[in-house]
């Protein structure tokens, strides 16, 4: 049987001869802390990453784009830890949805509270899966009662305001008439006054012409008023 220390290095090669180990003991010990150092479960680099939405992901690879890296760290794996897989921030789809829409008071209830549900996730923070989840179901089930709902409610607008010209029409064309209507009782009453007055001027007249005017100042007053 051979030498054992042939088939270590010299002890030259091992700093930690100078304490006293023998270069078995030194190589074992170097070993060991050479498999430790290099074993990929022993430590990892970790990056918190924050999406558009506040999210916050825990990841082994840095962060994608469109995120924000809030911190980096280097540790142990907890044992069983499932990693947690990144899925992209909800799309503006989700954002848009968020806004209560002018018509949704022409929506059924079970659509009105799942929109309302996929506002409030949005806004809460709640994860990707749930709000896409949502979102599927409300396209499923409420996107034909969504877009008749906003027929609906346009056409009635276009109605209110067609309506509303109208009337609007009609009440200048009402006060057109009937500023047309004064100015001609204006200048007849103008004229009926300028030959009452000739009339009156005048010292000829038959006993039958003073009862004519007699008639036209009692029509003229009735129509024009006093003077």
């Amino acid at each position: 049987m051979g030498n054992i220390g042939s088939f270590f290095p010299s002890s030259s090669s091992y700093p930690l001869r100078v304490c006293g180990m023998s270069p078995v003991i030194a190589f074992l010990l170097f070993t060991t802390l050479s498999l430790a150092m290099a074993s990929p479960a022993s430590a990892q680099t970790r990056y918190s990453c924050r999406d558009e939405q506040g999210a916050v992901y825990t990841l082994a690879r840095p962060c994608p784009k469109g995120m924000v890296t809030t911190a980096v760290s280097a540790g142990p794996v907890e044992p069983r830890a499932e990693p947690r897989s990144y899925a992209p921030a909800p799309s503006r789809r989700s954002s848009v949805m968020r806004e209560v829409p002018e018509y949704e008071s022409y929506m059924s209830g079970r659509c009105r509270t799942l929109q309302n549900s996929i506002r409030g996730a949005s806004a809460n923070g709640s994860s990707y899966d749930v709000i896409a989840g949502m979102q599927r179901e409300y396209r499923r089930d409420c996107s034909d009662e969504e877009s008749d709902a906003a027929s609906r409610y346009y056409r009635e607008r276009r109605e209110a305001r067609s309506q509303r010209r109208t009337e609007r029409e009609r009440e200048e064309q009402a006060q057109l008439a009937q500023e047309e209507q004064e100015s001609r009782k204006a200048l007849q009453c103008a004229e009926s006054k300028r030959i009452l007055a000739v009339k009156r001027a005048r010292t000829d007249l038959t006993p039958g012409e003073r009862n004519d005017l007699r008639r036209f100042e009692t029509n003229v007053i009735t129509r024009c008023g006093d003077f």
